[in-house]
């Protein structure tokens, strides 16, 4: 029979096991940039808001490919256009920006299987007859076009920067900046180990009181 400390250590090597098993999937397991975001399974990305720069005020979301029009959650909205004309219309959260419960942070949780974009509206205050909808996925602009910037931090985490198109094509990408982390989903049975060593810690905490 396995004494406490045998089963404590047992349970602690198979979700260490487990755990060395997730982590050990491919990172680029997954499509982020200008062809789109799509996952193989649900996954987590934690967005921030870095600044902008404009005359316009906008706002970014997350629509699925399929529907672009269709508006899946907003990550962040521009209150006022820029906190002065000053510095190219500077924009900082939480002067000019925030996510929409507050905050220069909001997270979203992509579905495995479906493929996405972030769409920036900038249709306030933007010049009559120009398009205010621009999209991170090159092939839903009109026309086809590039007005997203897709870079990679030392940290693994994206640094996308938006061009608005709203005074023309300048290709400036300072319009609207952010960055985004992409965060694991535990599987099921990686939570239901965990809860089980934490069972038998507090177990065996409770013997050693006695």
């Amino acid at each position: 029979m396995l004494n406490l400390k045998q089963t404590t250590s047992t349970c602690l090597g198979l979700v260490a096991g487990g755990t060395l098993a997730f982590s050990a999937m491919p990172a680029r397991a997954f499509s982020f940039g200008n062809d789109g975001i799509l996952f193989k399974k649900d996954t987590m990305v934690d967005f921030m808001f870095m600044e902008s720069h404009g005359a316009f005020k906008s706002t970014l979301s997350i629509v699925k490919k399929n529907t672009p029009t269709t508006i899946e959650a907003v990550l962040f909205k521009e209150n006022k256009a820029a906190i002065s004309p000053a510095n190219d219309f500077l924009g900082l959260c939480p002067d000019t920006v925030t996510a929409p419960g507050g905050g220069c942070q909001n997270w979203f949780t992509f579905e495995g299987g479906v493929e996405y974009s972030l769409l920036l509206d900038s249709g306030v205050n933007k010049p009559v007859g120009t398009s205010g909808m621009v999209y991170s996925t090159d092939s839903l602009n009109t026309p086809t076009s590039n007005q997203a910037k897709f870079s990679t931090n030392p940290d693994g985490s994206y640094l996308i920067d938006f061009d608005d198109k709203g005074m023309g094509p300048d290709r400036d990408f300072n319009d609207f900046s952010i960055s985004a982390k992409v965060k694991s989903v535990p599987e099921p049975t990686a939570l239901a180990g965990l809860a089980l060593v934490g069972g038998v810690l507090i177990v065996s905490r409770l013997r050693k009181k006695e």
